[in-house]
């Protein structure tokens, strides 16, 4: 996580909050935000993007919350994926939101 002041980068257990999305097969998903032993997820379906600036997931949440994380304040939220395809980057620091960035790891 980045912030808009200089050297504000926090990862790992610094973090406020540690979360991750769950991508399935059937172009759904579960976000889920851990914060003081406290767990809470929202879910919806996702679409795969492709234009000139590359690849990106436009989430469509069920419902509203406040895990979603966008600067139109509606039920949708847009990931990018990077340059070498490693990282998924959220579009809210386009809003003076702070910069996230997820790594993919395997779940078993």
């Amino acid at each position: 996580m980045t912030g808009s002041i200089q050297y504000s980068e926090r990862t790992g257990d610094d973090l406020p909050y540690q979360e991750y999305y769950i991508f399935y097969r059937d172009k759904s998903f579960t976000k889920i935000r851990i914060s003081d032993s406290n767990e809470r997820s929202a879910v919806g379906f996702f679409e795969i993007q492709s234009n000139a600036d590359g690849v990106a997931y436009l989430l469509n949440y069920s419902e509203e919350s406040d895990l979603v994380d966008n600067c139109s304040n509606d039920k949708k939220e847009y990931l990018y994926l990077d340059d070498q395809a490693i990282t998924l980057i959220s579009s809210w620091q386009a809003c003076d939101g702070p910069g996230l960035f997820y790594e993919q790891i395997s779940i078993k």
